[in-house]
């Protein structure tokens, strides 16, 4: 695999093997720059115990500090302190420390995986049929995806519409865009798909939007489309809701929803 990367992309890679987290994060440290190590299990004391102790998970300076001035300088040296000690000292990370010192993790490994879509919906008390409230709904729908896309410094190139009837009949439209997080690029299009959608004039049960193809990523300027204004109003609003709250600051459209 290392070797495969390399071939394809050109870049050093270094990665350690072992039966646990700690030992494989602290073997992947030592095989750099462009290394590797399996450390398999009767060899994990022998691997860990001569390291300083800062080569340990969990270990940052200040912890490092206070187990220096306890004369602990290797992993073996904080391995051998009896876990009340730890404990008493360290709390509920001592233990934690104390473990790993030894060579024992049994966190589970989770699978990352990016999430690729966010979405709203509002199902009415009543079905309705009043257009104005319906599209405060979806503005107020794009306002909020809007900002968890800036907070999570994500952009999305793809819009749907979701609308359902009364009769409970279910429909959807979408449409592609230019990566965006901004509300003022994402909301016309919303409002363009919801009435090219509502062709039926029937009481409307539930609206939706839905945000798909995300990325990592933060706005760009539309030298064309923006200005320093707009970007600056956005970063001013972002501050404001992370700082009070996300319902501290709405769009004047909330009001009619």
């Amino acid at each position: 695999m290392r070797q495969f990367i390399t071939k394809e992309t050109g870049l050093p890679i270094s990665f350690g093997l072992s039966e646990n987290k700690t030992v494989a994060k602290v073997a992947t440290d030592q095989s750099k720059p462009n290394g590797e190590l399996e450390i398999l299990h009767e060899r994990i004391k022998p691997f860990l115990f001569p390291l300083s102790v800062e080569k340990l998970p969990y270990v940052g300076p200040k912890t490092s500090y206070t187990l220096k001035s306890m004369g602990v300088f290797t992993i073996q040296g904080l391995a051998e302190i009896p876990i009340e000690l730890m404990q008493k000292v360290f709390g509920e990370n001592g233990i934690i420390m104390s473990e790993r010192a030894n060579g024992v993790d049994n966190t589970p490994i989770v699978p990352y995986s990016e999430r690729k879509s966010i979405s709203e919906e509002n199902t009415f008390e009543q079905d309705i049929i009043d257009i104005t409230r319906i599209e405060c709904n979806l503005a107020s729908m794009v306002e909020n995806l809007c900002f968890q896309l800036r907070k999570e410094k994500r952009l999305t190139s793809c819009v749907t519409v979701k609308l359902r009837y009364a009769n409970f009949e279910t429909c959807t439209q979408q449409s592609r865009i230019l990566y965006t997080a901004a509300d003022h690029q994402i909301l016309p299009k919303v409002i363009d798909l919801f009435r090219r959608l509502y062709q039926r004039r029937m009481r409307i049960r539930l609206i939706g939007v839905k945000l798909t193809n995300l990325v990592s990523g933060t706005q760009q300027i539309n030298l064309f489309e923006d200005s320093v204004e707009m970007v600056n109003l956005y970063q001013a609003i972002d501050r404001m809701k992370k700082r009070f709250g996300e319902k501290a600051l709405f769009h004047a459209t909330k009001l009619n929803t």
